[in-house]
């Protein structure tokens, strides 16, 4: 099919806009158009409600790909006015872009908000795709953290659940979701921990993803350096009660970090030890062979 023929409009009735706090996104479902995933993306922010075209097209480590687009973003409001902006972008991995400043959210309740709703739409033209292997050279240090999260209605408000700590290039990782203030929190978190004086960085790239049974899913990516034990990601990823209605199954969801890992820094290879074979080091309640004391203690 000739690309001037991919066309196509995703438009959504979105309910509830009084209810929105500052930071707050609203996603519509994904929508698959010419074997892409899009949606629509909107957020309160200091005053301001901000409008965003996505594309979801997930990542492949040996592939690299672009989308070369035109497109209208448009308010509409059910009293029948109106508002839109055209741009052209390109987009790449999980990128949104659109309108930062559409209208200030005084005016926005004002002048669109008929039953404390609004219609937002994105017509969509693509111009050009490329779909090519990626021509990085060199190992990349990446790796997927992956949990089923089983009654997820059991998590009460102020709850935290962590998953099991997994070690990826000698380095201690989980995952964290919260409940807070109606919304799903969702980190990324590092447990590399400090022994001694020498100081350490990890530099990376990572996507959040939060996956339902039946293929519906939500990321969200950032850069972050780690130089000490902690957690970044999204106070509110989205509202609780959204992420049941949407992608709970038989009430459990799938979350999901892929991390690419850009640098490292302070991980110099430390001096070979010999076994030292018999030898029991007491932490807590049980024992640990000094193999197992230092693998724990400095992760080598």
């Amino acid at each position: 099919m000739p690309n001037s023929c991919k066309e196509f409009v995703i438009s959504e009735n979105v309910k509830n806009i009084s209810r929105f706090v500052n930071g707050e996104n609203y996603y519509t479902n994904l929508e698959d158009r010419f074997n892409i995933p899009w949606r629509i993306n909107i957020k309160k922010m200091s005053g301001n409600f901000e409008f965003y075209l996505r594309c979801e097209k997930e990542e492949c480590e040996n592939r690299k790909w672009s989308i070369e687009t035109e497109y209208t973003l448009k308010l509409v409001s059910h009293n029948g006015k109106s508002l839109k902006k055209n741009s052209k972008d390109t987009f790449e991995k999980f990128t949104g872009h659109g309108w930062s400043k559409c209208i200030s959210w005084k005016d926005l309740e004002s002048d669109y908000l008929v039953d404390d709703s609004i219609v937002v739409e994105a017509h969509v033209k693509i111009i050009n795709s490329l779909d090519s292997p990626c021509t990085e050279t060199g190992v990349q240090k990446t790796f997927l953290l992956r949990h089923t999260v089983q009654n997820v209605s059991s998590i009460k408000e102020g709850g935290i659940y962590t998953t099991k700590v997994e070690t990826h290039y000698n380095i201690l990782w989980e995952m964290n979701i919260e409940r807070k203030e109606g919304f799903f929190g969702f980190y990324l978190q590092c447990e590399k921990k400090h022994f001694d004086s020498k100081n350490w960085s990890i530099e990376l790239e990572y996507a959040l993803t939060l996956k339902s049974s039946n293929g519906q899913r939500l990321s969200f990516t950032a850069s972050r350096t780690f130089n000490e034990p902690a957690s970044y990601g999204y106070d509110k990823f989205i509202r609780w009660d959204d992420m049941e209605r949407k992608y709970a199954i038989n009430d459990s969801i799938i979350i999901e970090a892929r991390v690419k890992i850009i640098k490292m820094t302070g991980f110099e290879e430390r001096p070979a030890v010999g076994r030292l074979s018999g030898t029991l080091i007491p932490v807590g309640d049980r024992e640990y062979s000094m193999e197992e004391w230092m693998e724990l203690a400095f992760g080598c």
